[in-house]
């Protein structure tokens, strides 16, 4: 439901494989940015940050299935080089 929504929303998958991106390299700037005093913190938030990857991997997955499953692109494309056709036989071009 979440990923229909998202779908209905217009995000791309590659929004979703973006952010695990982010999200990793989020993961290691909050790592290598650690505090002296107290560098266990920042491990553990490098660690939760890094986390969200695999999440965000799966919804990207997820829309990239939802985004092959609908045939409304190729339909649109179809419709525009049909009329493409007929606009160049309508004015003599074959």
């Amino acid at each position: 439901m979440f990923l229909k929504l998202l779908h209905r929303l217009h995000v791309p998958s590659d929004v979703a494989y973006g952010m695990a991106l982010a999200s990793i390299f989020g993961s290691i700037a909050v790592w290598a940015r650690r505090n002296e005093k107290n560098p266990a913190n920042a491990e553990r938030l490098g660690i939760f940050i890094g986390l969200w990857a695999p999440t965000f991997m799966i919804i990207g997955n997820g829309l990239q299935v939802e985004e092959a499953q609908t045939p409304q692109f190729s339909n649109e494309t179809d419709a525009l080089a049909g009329k493409a056709h007929d606009a160049a036989q309508s004015i003599g071009v074959s």
